[in-house]
């Protein structure tokens, strides 16, 4: 077969932010994606006129069996792998590549890479990796962007005044690609490397040192949160940077296997420097003195504390680590705004190591950000919560107290969040930051009203 320079992808995977997340991948290698959430929506893009190369189908879905989706797939003649995260064992990958017909199967973790790589061999073509587009040479972009330099278009910028505003997005000249759905859809500046970031007073600028990685258009804030975010990546084992924006406010979290190993923000207020004053471990006014140390010495503003002996080593990483996740739960309260992906940059080698499990950021941030008055509204005494059949995270790798424990074990659906606040000894705030994490985690969700052909688990007693 000769290899095509591009391939069409169908990606049928009801987890929105997953199915994100691997079309940006497919398109990063220059492939053409589209995720179908539904096996109905999945049938109807077989149609006449959509010529696909290739399939990865997740074996349960919310309407009809991926089983059925695989037969239709074979009917057509198009290749496809299959993924599951309930459906595991030898027994169902042999059903699903033996009966059904699919190329090769993986279970739910996997390494996107690897399934990616899978999916292009069954489809018989080669990715294409896109020609990077010019970088405006009015563009200063850093040469990589981590949780100590915070976004800063400087290397090392005086912290001693709050008068940095965040660094403005340059309008692009080139047109985004017309989202699939407009009328939801927001003008994030993802979609090209010079309209990353620049600043907007500086009379001149060096040229650039380091071109940044192309930021694939992801989606709006107000269709997901960034926990479901946080949950993609780690699910899919994946090595990469997630971009938020809101306004002009910039974050981006940077991804290992799925964890969390850094985060940036352009705020002023979030960089280090400020960070420590709140934490107590430096003075205010010696924060001038320390970064008159680190420009004069060429360091990071924490490689500055540790040499002058205001911290420890070990003291500076946890002082990242909650840095980190600062950055990263400030906005889990974000509704308006957009996300984009790309792919991990080499790291640098004076970057202090982190990992960050996500499951334990989501349950903590919850419980730390999240009011009461909050908390009610997400979560009403007549809801009903029950255990999520395929969920990202095994409950092995949760850290959860005996009685938050007791709370998902009686979270079996039969019971209201009003039964449940009554079963249980912690207090209310407490008990609705434990099932509002859990819900964000994607280990419980509300039931629903009319069946459902899903298999229902319980974690009861």
């Amino acid at each position: 077969m000769v290899c095509a320079p591009m391939a069409r992808l169908l990606i049928v995977e009801d987890n929105h932010e997953l199915a994100s997340l691997i079309v940006a991948l497919a398109q990063s290698r220059g492939h053409d994606a589209k995720a179908a959430a539904t096996g109905e929506a999945a049938l109807e893009a077989l149609g006449p006129g959509q010529p696909w190369d290739a399939a990865l189908v997740d074996l349960l879905l919310p309407d009809i069996r991926g089983s059925e989706v695989l037969g239709a797939l074979r009917a057509h003649g198009i290749p496809a792998i299959a993924v599951s995260g309930v459906y595991k064992g030898d027994r169902f990958a042999q059903e699903a590549v033996q009966v059904h017909g699919a190329r090769t199967f993986f279970e739910k973790p996997f390494e996107l890479i690897t399934v990616m790589e899978a999916l292009e061999q069954a489809g018989g073509v080669a990715p294409q990796p896109r020609a990077p587009p010019p970088i405006a040479e009015s563009v200063l972009l850093d040469e990589l962007l981590d949780a100590e330099d915070l976004i800063v278009l400087e290397e090392f910028p005086p912290e001693s005044g709050d008068t940095a505003e965040p660094l403005q997005v340059v309008p692009s000249t080139d047109p985004l690609p017309e989202p699939a759905d407009a009328e939801h859809a927001l003008p994030l500046p993802f979609g090209r490397r010079e309209q990353v970031w620049s600043e907007t007073a500086t009379p001149s600028t060096p040229p650039p040192r380091r071109a940044l990685p192309e930021w694939s258009l992801g989606g709006v804030l107000g269709d997901t949160t960034v926990a479901r975010l946080l949950n993609a990546y780690y699910e899919a084992r994946h090595h990469g940077e997630l971009k938020l924006q809101q306004g002009q406010v910039l974050k981006v979290v940077y991804f290992e296997s799925g964890r969390v190993v850094y985060a940036a923000s352009n705020l002023a207020a979030e960089r280090f420097g400020r960070f420590c004053i709140r934490q107590g471990v430096l003075p205010e006014a010696r924060l001038a003195e320390v970064s008159a140390f680190a420009k004069e010495h060429g360091l990071r503003t924490g490689e500055a504390m540790l040499r002058m002996g205001l911290m420890d080593a070990a003291q500076r990483k946890q002082l990242l680590v909650e840095q980190v996740k600062e950055i990263i739960w400030s906005t889990f309260t974000w509704k308006e705004g957009g996300y984009g992906f790309s792919a991990m940059r080499p790291r640098r080698t004076d970057l202090v190591k982190l990992s960050v499990f996500p499951g334990d950021l989501v349950l903590e941030g919850v419980a730390k950000t999240e009011t009461l008055v909050t908390l009610r509204q997400h979560l009403p005494r007549s809801r009903r919560l029950f255990p999520t059949a395929d969920a990202p995270y095994g409950l092995h790798e949760l850290k959860l107290e005996g009685a938050q424990a007791l709370v998902l074990a009686y979270a079996d659906g039969s019971k209201t969040v009003e039964d449940l606040l009554a079963l249980t000894d912690l207090p209310e705030r407490q008990t609705l930051a434990t099932l509002r994490g859990l819900e964000l985690l994607g280990v419980l969700e509300e039931r629903p009203d009319t069946p459902s052909r899903r298999h229902r688990i319980t974690f009861g007693l």
